[in-house]
């Protein structure tokens, strides 16, 4: 391995401009050493990869290199074989602009332009310093090594909290206040349609719960085969009962019975929680610190390194299947 000066530098921008205080890693991947340095009030970031400090190993031609910078919603990526000795090579970023042209031997200085996410994620059980302050650990700007990427948190996190929507059949928050419609999740439809089974029928369950609001609640006053001819019913006419917690609607009068038939109900309505049980809160946290763990594992797996041990999860699992149940919502349509 070779210990003398090769230089990969460059100016980080963001939206055309130099950019300070952005992390950026260079990764040798052949003898997996890596660095993070903070570009300058320049925008600009230097790694030596013959550093006896920050890559002990040295390095030799054909060696491959990768750098990876991000930036709130902006991020880039770029890799190259570094050439022989005065073999010019051209390096283009993820996004195929070119970065810079690398000389063997000597090194590049160069430009990378960052890229807008496409949609970065974004969480609604628990915060990312929840997530820190749980486990006792820090995020990659204060212990580039060991910290937590927001990013891979926050992308994990979104997939855990729509898995517990998924299966317990709601939502946990308030939607920034403006709660939930049935058609923000998959399946649901609004308004929301029943059947009504029976004669005498008087009592319908909501598919999500609890109820936040119920705009209009209507039955079909003419049989099947006919027209429709919904009449709305309110709970200020006193004609219907809402109880919010269990999703139940029930009418009233029993003059107001609607006809039998298939989709004779509509209820247009929201639901969801104006805050997070902490219970949720806790298995969001534990099942993405549990996801997370996995993709190291599978990382270092896939780098062949046999030192490598996953944790009995059976624990966590049976915690999670206690949750899941507490909260699942089973759809009741009629009493």
């Amino acid at each position: 391995m070779v210990s003398s000066p090769l230089l990969v530098g460059f100016v980080v921008r963001v939206s055309g401009t130099a950019t300070a205080d952005l992390n950026a890693t260079c990764r040798n991947e052949t003898t997996d050493q890596a660095t993070t340095k903070t570009t300058g009030s320049d925008g600009k970031v230097i790694f030596n990869l013959g550093s006896t400090v920050d890559f002990s190993k040295g390095w030799n031609v054909s060696a491959k290199v990768s750098v990876v910078v991000s930036y709130r919603a902006f991020e880039q990526t770029f890799g190259f074989t570094i050439p022989a000795v005065n073999v010019d090579i051209t390096i283009r970023d993820r996004s195929g602009n070119t970065v810079g042209t690398f000389k063997g031997g000597s090194g590049m200085d160069g430009a990378l332009d960052l890229v807008a996410v496409a949609e970065l994620p974004s969480l609604r059980y628990f915060t990312s310093q929840e997530f820190l302050d749980y486990l006792n650990m820090v995020d990659t700007n204060t212990d580039a090594e060991n910290g937590i990427d927001f990013l891979q948190l926050t992308r994990i996190g979104e997939q855990v909290e729509q898995g517990i929507d998924s299966e317990t059949n709601t939502k946990f928050d308030n939607n920034s206040g403006s709660f939930y419609k049935p058609s923000d999740i998959e399946g649901g439809e609004n308004p929301e349609f029943h059947d009504v089974k029976y004669s005498a029928q008087s009592t319908y369950f909501t598919r999500f719960k609890p109820i936040n609001s119920v705009s209009t609640f209507a039955k079909n006053n003419n049989g099947e085969g006919q027209s429709t001819d919904f009449e709305t019913l309110t709970e200020a006419n006193n004609d219907i009962a809402i109880d919010k917690a269990t999703g139940r609607i029930k009418i009233i009068d029993s003059g107001e019975i609607p006809e039998i038939g298939i989709r004779h109900v509509k209820i247009t309505y929201t639901f969801g929680r104006a805050t997070t049980p902490n219970d949720i809160k806790h298995l969001a946290i534990v099942e993405t610190a549990r996801r997370m763990m996995g993709a190291a594992f599978l990382k270092s797996r896939i780098k062949k390194l046999d030192d490598v041990t996953l944790t009995d999860l059976d624990e966590f699992m049976s915690f999670r299947t206690r949750i899941i149940r507490k909260y699942k919502n089973h759809t009741f349509l009629s009493s």
